[in-house]
């Protein structure tokens, strides 16, 4: 799950606890967040000047309409925050690493929320060096 580190922050997410994900304004990524359920985890990812993986999140709700948007049909879910990264993933390391570079994010920049396979999971734990 992508986010602006200059709005919501992997620290602004610690320091908060519990948050809505919202602000989703695309169709797959809206799909993508319906698809979670209470217990999922999912990875956090800050774009921007230093882009790369930051932390793991639990997804703590089922999806619900997004009480941000006044039109259109969209969707949120609650998470708390899991586990910071020991080191971030880069996304040059997701960009040139066999498994996770066929992640979305690559090809499709402007995807905020997207899945990961099992094994792609496993290998960014690894590169991050964190454990849960």
């Amino acid at each position: 799950m992508k986010t602006n580190p200059e709005l919501f922050s992997w620290e602004m997410l610690e320091n908060g606890g519990k948050t809505r994900w919202d602000g989703v304004r695309n169709y797959q990524a809206r799909n993508n967040l319906r698809e979670m359920k209470p217990g999922d985890l999912a990875f956090m990812y800050h774009h921007g000047p230093e882009p790369g993986v930051v932390g793991i999140m639990k997804i703590v709700s089922e999806s619900y309409d997004d009480p941000t948007s006044s039109e259109g049909n969209w969707s949120v879910v609650d998470v708390e925050p899991i586990k910071k990264f020991e080191r971030p993933v880069s996304l040059d390391e997701i960009r040139y690493t066999p498994v996770i570079c066929i992640l979305p994010l690559v090809n499709q920049p402007k995807l905020s929320v997207m899945p990961v396979s099992q094994d792609q999971w496993d290998l960014m734990l690894k590169i991050g060096k964190t454990s849960i």
